[in-house]
């Protein structure tokens, strides 16, 4: 949805136009958010804002244009939101999609309002600034997984995320890190397959002999990819090493390279399309599909 607008819309409509009780819930809320007057009305519903009013108050915090980040802003690092503690969650993650549509201003924004964001905010935002090109934000992201990589939940996905969007060179030591501590999260083999370099070849193949055999069809999709930035032949070479293996070995090591590269790089983003999709073009005939089948 932060992508691209259009699949929230989408998904919004079916969820109207085919689950009526959802309207009937919801469509109070949501005209109260059509019709608010101006920003500071709008930012007043965003702790009821759920449902297809979740919706309505995206797209009509999208009509503010820009402006609209200077007062989510003050919103964020004033005192407002320590009055929703349970919807805090929830808030900040309106708050922050908002910005992702303010252009520069929505990553001055975020910027500034860092501080006043809890860890789960962080995590968010980190995947924004990623999505938004926000360079200047490298360090503060590379802090932020820092503080997280150690958290009993996965937020360090968040600042992870955004240093591979935006082609920081830490993204891979930290993978190379996470491996080593055998760390399991979903976007794992994702993230491998768009910056691991040479260092994760061997503790992938370990993982293709050895690991859970649901993973494996991922596993071998992460290596073709770090195979085609590496190429054939760097590639083959850290399998071997320096040596010309011979025999039984050297035809495993050969028949895996085969394999690997009888698929492309466009395969391997096909695979692994929500890690490298930008325009989720794709991702919104999907959603109008499923929109049509239900």
């Amino acid at each position: 949805m932060h992508l691209d607008f259009r699949i929230e819309e989408t998904i919004g409509e079916a969820l109207r136009v085919f689950q009526p009780d959802i309207w009937q819930r919801d469509g109070q809320a949501v005209l109260r958010i059509e019709q608010a007057p101006d920003i500071e009305a709008t930012l007043d519903l965003t702790p009821g804002a759920m449902g297809l009013a979740d919706v309505a108050w995206a797209k009509r915090m999208r009509q503010f244009g820009p402006d609209a980040a200077d007062a989510i802003a003050a919103r964020t690092k004033g005192d407002w939101l320590s009055a929703y503690p349970k919807d805090r969650s929830g808030i900040q993650e309106r708050l922050i999609g908002a910005l992702r549509w303010c252009d520069d201003r929505g990553v001055a924004a975020l910027l500034s309002c860092w501080d006043s964001l809890d860890d789960y905010g962080r995590s968010l935002a980190a995947m924004v600034l990623g999505l938004m090109g926000a360079h200047q934000s490298a360090d503060r992201l590379w802090a932020c997984y820092q503080t997280t990589r150690s958290a009993s939940k996965d937020l360090f996905v968040g600042p992870l995320w955004g240093l591979i969007d935006l082609g920081d060179s830490r993204a891979a030591d930290a993978l190379v890190e996470l491996l080593g501590d055998r760390r399991q999260f979903y976007e794992k083999y994702g993230f491998l397959s768009r910056v691991g370099d040479h260092r994760v070849v061997l503790p992938l193949i370990a993982e293709l002999l050895l690991g859970v055999e649901e993973n494996k069809p991922d596993v071998l999709w992460a290596l073709t990819g770090v195979a085609h930035r590496m190429g054939r032949d760097a590639f083959h070479q850290q399998l071997t090493g320096d040596s010309d293996t011979q025999g039984s070995p050297g035809s495993n090591v050969e028949l895996l390279v085969d394999r690997l590269f009888q698929y492309s790089q466009g395969d391997v983003e096909t695979h692994f399309e929500t890690f490298y999709t930008k325009d989720a073009g794709s991702l919104l005939a999907l959603a109008k599909g499923q929109s049509l089948s239900a």
